[in-house]
């Protein structure tokens, strides 16, 4: 059975026939926040081009990350929708859901975010986590970028920060930023689009740098605790 809820429609919840399934899934408006649901896994159209695969098990909230975000091009939603028992990436996510509580994850994530941009990272740190000093790295760049472009580091860093912005990157899985960093280039504004689209994907300013700590908290909390 395949499941179609639309929170900001008339018709919130309607069964779609596996046969009508490609054709609801690519008519549906994004603005409706339509959530197809199938064998356990929700994949939300969450733009014209984008969407979101999660799933619940056994108690856990999971996202799907592939090529280092959970922002996916829209088809692969449909591929998700039709082989939803595959072996997908699923990644482990703290529970922003409204409900009791709902502000303290998020507020710890900003907390963290906030913290490591007031670090300069290339300063000794022998106290700070290593989570922490690759989120400072990761943070330098992406405020670096926003205020003068993705290549201002060519200018201003040295080519062993500028490794170091890279292995954060890598580090919490954001293969995507990691690559843009290895093909920077002086004054190249669209360098510049590409990384403003991709670090706000989720509509805030780096939101996909937020979503990644967030999983990373989960993921390896021995990465954030105080030496």
């Amino acid at each position: 059975m395949i499941r179609l809820r639309l929170y900001k429609a008339v018709e919130r919840q309607r069964v779609i026939d596996p046969a009508a399934l490609e054709a609801t899934y690519f008519a549906v408006d994004p603005e409706t926040k339509p959530v197809f649901e199938h064998d356990g896994v929700m994949v939300w159209v969450s733009g014209p081009d984008h969407c979101r695969a999660e799933r619940h098990i056994r108690g856990r909230d999971l996202h799907l990350v592939e090529s280092g975000t959970n922002v996916l091009p829209r088809a692969r939603g449909l591929e998700i929708l039709r082989a939803p028992g595959a072996d997908y990436h699923w990644v482990h996510s703290l529970d922003w859901r409204w409900g009791p509580g709902e502000y303290l994850d998020r507020d710890r994530v900003e907390a963290i975010v906030e913290r490591a941009i007031d670090l300069e990272p290339w300063a000794a740190l022998p106290d700070e986590p290593v989570g922490m000093v690759h989120l400072a790295y990761l943070m330098w760049f992406h405020n670096g970028a926003m205020a003068n472009g993705a290549g201002w580091p060519l200018d201003a860093c040295t080519a062993e920060q500028i490794a170091a912005f890279s292995a954060a990157a890598t580090y919490f899985e954001l293969d995507e930023i990691a690559d843009l960093i290895g093909r920077l280039e002086s004054d190249d504004e669209a360098l510049s689009d590409e990384y403003w689209n991709l670090s706000g994907s989720f509509g805030r300013d780096a939101s996909l740098i937020c979503d990644a700590v967030r999983c990373k908290l989960v993921e390896a909390p021995q990465d954030w605790v105080q030496r």
